[in-house]
Order: structure tokens, then sequence, then C-alpha cells
């Protein structure tokens, strides 16, 4: 019995009773919405657990993974270790992910790369609920529903989830930043302590990844400076100016930065050794990052350093589903029309607020298109923009929601959306595990932009070239298969097929004299070596990779090099000096 009411104190003093009593009191459409946001969230968990299994090894992952083993040695050995602290170009990034990874691969009953694919989709779920979060503060609980339905249905989102270690970890770090600032507007230049303490362990993690996460402190000068400038012009008196920025200086922005930092710091190894120093080499050398090679853009192979302004853009705008698309043109225009109408959509914290998360879409994207950023991989750098994107068009979304409801053909509308809903989750499901692959109906599809734009760039597709090729030989040689030894050559990330061989498939470096050639579509790779196709990963008509059979051409070199029985030398001339 004492145990009992220990726990009923304790439910009460976690103000359970009270958080449901405040549920009941709210209005029925507000839980309903609510409710299919949680519900969303669910089966998006789901989905995660009945398919992170299916995703193959992406390129970064098998260094990633080393860099998170040896992050967590450094730790482990009090610092004595400090092979982390040279490991190739990762030292420019945090290892908060990939030690946590590391971590959990200790214990982990799963294969190394599945228990990193697990971990790596159920943060991108928590990317997910925070879009839900900061859609919600901005624009209520059906807007909040429609941008994270419309992230979950973004496919290059849903489809790195569950193995990009870098991109998604950091938009998770960056959505949940900005909800955190949305949130303290209301209340400053005084906010709560608490919400100071979310915002810099949001920024920190987000940094903690990669460095860049410091232009989220920028949003929050920025967010500061407007604000005050906002409170100073609306009394209309210059001191109130002064006030509020020295108070948001030493009540938010220092604390929050400091924790930040601090942040940081804990989990990259690296930046320790020079607190100062290291963060701004790093943040330099991604400035300028160096990739002296060709990136693929409409068909054509454009050096990386020297790509058109358009490239970005372009990129950006044929990945994103259509309907995302056309809420994004139409969202500064419904935006614009909202301020017009309606005096309570101008208040400091909702303007600042839509200014915040449209500014944190332009932005990056402008700056980039400034200082001509080498980029490559499309737009998957950017990948952090893609949340922010989430939420202005589930504001717009709800936007024409409103203004459906009193049209008269509404109906008509409904029933095409759901059809087009439909649509576009059954191309996700014809693509899965590659969703991010997709492009949009105004490329003409993945179809459309094979050999145009790159598909398979990262080689998930290589588990099922490897998974397909002994299918094959199974069939070919039925119970003699593991007595024969096949030995296959991979054009780019060797361990994206070799972690799914099996005992007699040998990887070797030399693809001339390997019996199977596994080769994606980048850079045409797939028609660097003549061989016979035996298995094939196609996605919609696209080809995203092949296998090559080069058994046939070994054999006929063998027999055109082989002497031929009874045929007399001829020593050369040389040979023939005495």
């Amino acid at each position: 019995m004492r145990a009992v009411r220990t726990l009923l104190i304790d439910w009460d003093r976690l103000g359970f009773p009270g958080r449901l009593e405040n549920w009941r009191r709210r209005p029925v459409a507000e839980r309903i919405w609510d409710g299919l946001s949680l519900a969303l969230l669910i089966v998006v968990v789901g989905l995660v657990i009945a398919t992170f299994r299916d995703y193959g090894v992406t390129w970064d992952e098998n260094l990633n993974n080393w860099y998170g083993k040896l992050a967590l040695d450094y730790y482990l050995s009090l610092f004595a270790d400090q092979r982390a602290l040279h490991f190739q170009d990762l030292i420019n990034y945090g290892a908060v992910f990939d030690m946590a990874a590391a971590a959990l691969n200790r214990f982990s009953p799963l294969g190394v790369y599945e228990t990193r694919h697990l971990l790596n989709a159920l943060v991108g779920v928590l990317g997910l609920f925070g879009t839900w979060k900061l859609g919600r503060a901005l624009g209520g609980p059906r807007a909040g529903f429609a941008a994270a339905l419309l992230l979950a249905l973004t496919p290059i989102y849903y489809g790195q989830m569950f193995n990009n270690p870098k991109d998604i970890p950091f938009a998770v770090g960056g959505i949940w930043t900005l909800y955190y600032l949305v949130r303290i507007v209301p209340t400053l230049p005084r906010p709560p302590l608490r919400l100071v303490v979310k915002l810099g362990i949001a920024a920190g993690m987000a940094m903690a990844v990669r460095v860049g996460g410091l232009l989220f402190l920028c949003y929050l000068g920025l967010l500061l400076t407007l604000s005050g400038l906002w409170q100073a012009a609306a009394a209309r008196r210059l001191t109130v100016l002064a006030t509020a920025g020295w108070q948001s200086l030493v009540r938010v922005f220092l604390p929050g930065s400091a924790l930040a930092y601090a942040l940081m710091l804990v989990f990259w190894p690296w930046a320790q050794s020079n607190p100062i120093g290291h963060p701004l080499a790093a943040l330099a050398t991604f400035s300028h990052q160096s990739f002296p090679y060709d990136t693929l853009f409409d068909g054509h192979l454009v050096p990386a350093w020297n790509l058109p302004w358009t490239y970005l853009p372009v990129y950006t705008l044929i990945v994103l589903p259509e309907l995302v698309l056309v809420l994004l043109i139409a969202a500064p225009v419904l935006a614009a029309v909202a301020l017009w109408r309606d005096a309570a959509t101008r208040r400091r914290e909702t303007v600042l607020g839509w200014f915040l998360v449209g500014f944190a879409i332009v932005f990056p994207v402008a700056y980039a298109i400034a200082i001509k950023a080498v980029l490559f991989d499309g737009m998957r750098h950017f990948i952090f923009v893609l949340p922010p994107i989430a939420v202005v068009t589930g504001l717009a979304a709800d936007a024409a929601l409103v203004w459906l409801a009193g049209f008269r053909l509404r109906r008509p509308i409904y029933g095409a959306l759901m059809l087009y809903g439909a649509a576009h989750v059954a191309i996700m499901v014809m693509l899965h595990p590659n969703q991010y692959v997709y492009y949009n109906a105004f490329v003409g599809g993945v179809d459309g932009a094979e050999r145009r734009f790159k598909l398979d760039y990262w080689a998930n597709s290589y588990a099922e070239d490897v998974r397909g090729l002994e299918r094959v030989l199974r069939a070919q040689y039925g119970a003699g298969f593991a007595a024969h030894q096949f030995t296959v050559a991979v054009c780019g990330p060797a361990t994206a097929a070799q972690y799914y061989f099996p005992a007699n498939f040998h990887l070797t470096y030399k693809p001339k004299t390997a019996d199977f050639f596994i080769a994606f579509t980048k850079d045409n790779c797939d028609r660097s070596l003549p061989g016979h196709p035996v298995y094939e990963v196609k996605r919609m008509g696209a080809l995203l990779s092949v296998v090559l059979d080069r058994r046939e051409i070994l054999a006929e070199r063998a027999r055109d090099i082989r002497p031929v029985a009874g045929a007399v030398h001829k020593p050369s001339e040389a040979a023939a000096v005495p």
C-alpha cells in the first residue's frame, strides 16, 4: 500500500492529472488535430521498426562508424587515446551521433549498421516531432499536423532518416532550435530560464554534429535585435532599445550561446584541444571545401567549384513533392494577405516567428550562392532547410483549408487532394528503400531525372545488388553454390556492398580481374567496364545500380593469352643477343 501511495503522490507531483484536465478542456477540433499528429508519429515509428533493416550502408557510414568508435575510446581512456583527433577530415565534425551509435553498438543485438540505421531513423522522427511543435506554435494544431505530415511525405528527408548520420541529426537540432527561438519571443527580453536552457541544448546538439550550427546563434542574435527594435518602435523610446538589448544580451544570448558552445565542445574531441581556433578552422574549411571533381547537373558534369548559381535552388525545388512546392510558392502571398487582413497576425511574436522560419529557409541558400560554395550530391548538405519548409507549407496548407471551408466546390478539391496523397504515398512505396532518389513530376519523376540529376549517389542500392547476385548464383550453382569462390569489385564505397557479402564473395580492388562488378550510375560508373548485367536495381523505370558478370570476358582473355599446344617459341631479338 505504501508503494502504491508513493506512486500516486509522485504521479500528482508530475502534474499528470492537471495536464489531463487541461486536455479535456481544450476545444474538440484542437484535440482531434493533436491526436492525429500523435497518430502520425506512432505510424512513422512503426514503419521505422518494420523497415530499418531494408536500408543499405551509405558511402560515408564506414568512416563515421570508425570515427564514433575512436571518439568513444577517447573518452573511455580518459583522453589518453587520441586517435579521434587525427582521423582524416572527420575531425572537423562533432561526434555526438557517431559516438552515441558506437556506444549503443556495444550492447545492441543487431548488426553494426542496422543499429546505426535504427538510431538514425528515430532521430529523424524526433525531427518530425519538432516540426509539429514549431508548426503548432506558429499556426495552431492543424498547421502543426500539416507540417509534420508534409515533412514525413518528403522522400529525401524520409529516405535519408535511416542512414544519413550527419545531415539528419543536424536538421533535427536545427528545427528544435528554431522552435525554442519562437517560444522565447513573447517573453523577450526576459524569457524563463528553462526556455533559454532548452534553446542552448538544441543549438549545442546541432553544433555537436556540424560547426555550421553556429548559424543558429546568429539567428538568435538577429531575433533579439529585431525584437528590441520592435519594442522600442512601439514605445517610441530609444531607451527601450538599450534596455531590451542589454537584458537580451545578459539573460538570453550570452547564457544560451555559452551553453550551446560548451555542449559542442563536450562532443567534439578535436575542438577541445583548441576551443576557439579549431572550430573556426573547421568553419573555414566547410566554407571553402575542396572537392576537385565534377557533379551532375541537368545532364552535364560540372566542376563542383564552378557551379551555376541555379544549382542549389533547382535541386531543392525538384526534390520537393509537387504539393509542397506549390504551397511553398504560395506561402509568401498567403502570409502577406493574412497580415493585411487581420490585425491579430501583426503581433510581434507572430511576425517575428514567421520571419524567422522564412529567413531560415532563404538565407542559407542565398549565402551559399553568394560565396560560391562548393556543392555536390544535390541538396544533401541543405537537408536542414526541409523542416522549416515543411513548417511554412503547413501554415500555407492551414490557410488554404480555411479558404476552402467557404468554397462551394470544395469537395472535389478535397477528393483530388486525397487522390494526390494516395498516389504520392504509392510512389514512396515503389521507391522503397531508395526514397531519397525521388524527383517530382516537374522534372519527369525519377525516370525523367535519370542521367540528368543524381540518383543513388550514396550506393544505398548496393545491399539489394549483393542479395540479388547471391540469388542468381544460388539458382545457377544450386547445392554447390557455397563450394565456389567469387571475386567482386565495387565502384565507389566498398563497404556498402561488402557488408552484405556471403562467405564465398571476396572483395577485390582490381575491377578488371573481378568476376563481378557492382556499379551505380553515378558518374556513369556502370558504363566504365564491359560485362553482362545479371542483376539491376531499378525504381520506376530508372536504373540505380547494376551487377555486371565479367566471367566470360575473363575466360576469353585467358584463352587469348594461353600458348597454343605444339607451338615453337621464337626468342625475341633482345633475347638472341649474346
